[in-house]
């Protein structure tokens, strides 16, 4: 029986490319009407008009017969404080790559087992009276991470399995998106490009998602963000710096303990170390000096660099012996694109 196109990977491949039906019919010469019921499967593929796709796309036509799962993008963005004031274009386009992404994963795990010396613990929050920051303290403890700040979020995410992918977003509004999927280990979406603070706070304010949340509740975002600020900056350990805070003091605490100057405001807010009033003033301060928008370029934290999708296509380029195009094949994409999002040169072979 000849394979037949899922019409849920054309609209995968039109949303992916930031495309409306109709501005897809545009670039095929084709009605609106006809898309849209290709992608609703009431209209066969031809050959010809696959290929006129394909080319417009700019996927390969095997792309097409995918038979994946397609899941949403979850709680991490559910009740983001931020979504209302992103497209619905943009909304999509993060989808369709949040899919895509997982399929490439998906694929290249089979034929690699990851044997992390940790794991991820699945707490109930309700068993913590709803604290969240007593969670995270839980999870520091099950990954045996020493006191203090931790080096990199990124490594002990991957230490327990946990595999980060940076991403083009296209928006500034959504930093990462992560998931938890039977089969597969926790994903974590990064949006390329979000400073090493902004990174390091939002892997652990989605790691808060994938250890807490099973189900949907208003205060998902509240708790996250609590506990991403109880696991980088625990209140045992920080404490005793947060006394007599001021924006030169905050400058001070920021590589040490690696988050923004004004999470360690916050933290000390929260901690009780200021008063409501103290902590307007140094927002003030903030604000005057224009640290709300850019924090001293100086003090800039060095952004991590994910090591495990690396080892993964590593595992199919030399031991394997993938050539690009065999690796292309398997995650359908075009050999163009594997070298720009995988290779990271896009005229080289050499993995970095």
């Amino acid at each position: 029986m000849k394979p037949q196109v899922n019409p849920k990977m054309v609209v995968l491949g039109r949303e992916s490319r930031g495309l409306t039906q109709s501005e897809l019919a545009t670039k095929v010469g084709a009605s609106q009407a006809r898309i849209s019921k290709i992608e609703a499967g009431l209209l066969p593929l031809s050959d010809e008009m696959l290929k006129t796709l394909s080319s417009a796309l700019d996927y390969p036509e095997h792309f097409f017969f995918q038979d994946e799962d397609l899941y949403g993008i979850g709680t991490s963005i559910l009740f983001h404080r931020k979504k209302e004031t992103i497209s619905i274009k943009t909304l999509n386009k993060i989808h369709a790559m949040v899919n895509i992404r997982r399929f490439h994963v998906a694929k290249m795990l089979k034929a690699a087992e990851i044997e992390p010396a940790k794991s991820f613990p699945k707490f109930d929050i309700d068993e913590f009276d709803g604290q969240a920051e007593n969670v995270a303290l839980a999870v520091r403890a099950s990954w045996v991470l020493p006191k203090g700040p931790i080096q990199n979020v990124t490594k002990a995410i991957e230490d327990a399995g946990g595999i980060i992918i940076k991403c083009d977003f296209d928006t500034r509004k959504i930093d990462a998106i992560s998931q938890w999927i039977t089969g597969l280990p926790p994903l974590f979406f990064v949006n390329a490009g979000v400073p090493g603070d902004r990174m390091r706070f939002s892997l652990a304010h989605e790691l808060g998602h994938v250890i807490m949340h099973r189900t949907v509740n208003a205060d998902l975002e509240d708790q996250a963000n609590r506990f991403a600020a109880s696991f980088l900056m625990p209140a045992d350990d920080i404490r005793h710096s947060l006394s007599e805070i001021t924006v030169p003091k905050l400058a001070i605490l920021k590589p040490y303990w690696k988050v923004s100057m004004g999470a360690l405001l916050k933290r000390a807010a929260k901690l009780g170390k200021i008063t409501e009033r103290q902590e307007r003033y140094i927002w003030m301060q903030f604000s005057k000096a224009g640290y709300r928008l850019r924090e001293p370029p100086e003090l800039d934290i060095p952004a991590e660099q994910p090591r495990l999708l690396n080892k993964l296509i590593d595992l199919h380029r030399t031991r394997l012996q993938y050539s690009i195009a065999e690796f292309s094949h398997l995650i359908a994409l075009r050999e163009k694109e594997v070298k720009a999002i995988y290779l990271g040169q896009p005229n080289s072979l050499r993995l970095v």
